[in-house]
This record gives structure tokens, sequence and C-alpha cells, in this order.
């Protein structure tokens, strides 16, 4: 038996950028609660092209910079709509190990695999 395809309503799609989303990562043996909403076109941040002309490096530094940057907004978004003293906030993601701002951005920007 073939499965159906589902498909989003208007409303559920209008409904993502409003919705708060939470999720835990594991680092060294316990857990973190983070929260996040999605972010709208206009709530991005803002950043200039990437220069093609920089070293393969500095381009990898400027991509992780606007992946934080956008990890904070969407995060603070999620704290401005629901706030939680329990869940990670920006402020304090801006002061943990890069090893764990790593897995909490992976998370929140869903990527699956980081070395994809």
């Amino acid at each position: 038996m073939e499965e159906e395809t589902q498909y989003w309503s208007v409303d559920e799609l209008e409904s993502l950028t409003e919705t708060v989303q939470e999720a835990e990562v594991e680092y060294q043996g316990k857990s973190i609660r983070v929260a996040w909403c999605e972010l709208t076109e206009s709530e991005e941040p803002k950043s200039l092209s990437i220069d093609e002309t920089l070293s393969e490096k500095e381009r990898n530094e400027e991509f992780l910079d606007l992946a934080r940057q956008r990890t904070m907004a969407m995060m603070k978004k999620a704290q401005e709509k629901q706030p939680d003293e329990k869940v990670l906030s920006a402020e304090v993601f801006e002061k943990l190990p890069t090893s764990l701002k790593f897995l909490v951005s992976n998370k929140i920007l869903g990527v699956a695999d980081p070395n994809e």
C-alpha cells in the first residue's frame, strides 16, 4: 500500500515563523535545551555577498559568522515569543565553547551532518 502524500496548508506555512521549536543538544554527557523560531526574510541577518577572491579559509569564516548570527536571531525570536529561563539564551550562546556552539547551531539550522 502506497503512502499518501501530505501537503502543507497555507495556515500551516504561515505559522512556521511564529512557532517556537524546542530540542535538546547533548554535550559531554549532559543535555541543553534550546528553542528557536524560523525567520522571515526581513528578519534574516544581513550579509554582504561573499567575496570570491577570498581564500577558502576566509570564505568559510564568513559563512560561520553568518550561521552564528542566524542562530542567535532565531534564538532571540523564540525568547521574545516564549520566555523560558531553562532554555539556552542568545546571550549565553556567545559565551559557549566553540564545539558546543557548532552543536547548537547545527541543531537549530537543521544540519544533520556538518561534513556534508
